[in-house]
């Protein structure tokens, strides 16, 4: 029996749908005229969409601990730190809140990963965590990178 990489296709499309704020941010910052607000509007929404995502991953693991699973009571106290590091974020200039995304995003993706080669939260979630981790801190790298290249 061979098990799903990750649980099914919805999983895989939802996840997906959740990191295409991140791509158009992206584009946006290529193309600033593809923006259906003010660019700069644009990118305040995508910190603050950033920020909401780190606290969703809190909430995961929130989640996984009240039901007896990976962790001890300092799951609680750690799962918070993506809610304020991404509240953080949307006080500050664009360039370090994006940063600040970017390592809490890698910190909370390993957290994961090592947790379900532990065998503390389910394979196909850290599975999940590796690749979408992956996706949103490199896409979070490239707009940082496009953002020096045309002078934002």
């Amino acid at each position: 029996m061979s098990l799903p990489i990750f649980w099914s296709r919805t999983v895989s499309l939802a996840a997906l749908a959740g990191w295409v704020p991140f791509a158009m941010g992206f584009l946006i910052v290529i193309f600033p005229g593809l923006s259906p607000v003010d660019p700069v509007v644009f990118e305040r929404a995508l910190l603050g969409y950033g920020a909401l995502i780190l606290s969703f991953l809190g909430g995961v693991r929130w989640g996984i601990r009240l039901q007896g699973g990976a962790g001890s009571d300092l799951t609680y106290i750690v799962g918070i730190f993506g809610s304020v590091a991404g509240f953080i974020t949307l006080l500050l200039p664009l360039t370090i809140g994006l940063l600040i995304l970017t390592v809490g995003f890698g910190i909370h993706g390993l957290w994961d990963v090592w947790s379900g080669i532990r065998g503390r939260v389910p394979p196909a979630y850290a599975r999940l965590r590796l690749v979408m981790t992956w996706l949103v801190c490199v896409t979070l790298v490239l707009i940082l990178i496009a953002r020096l290249l045309v002078g934002q």
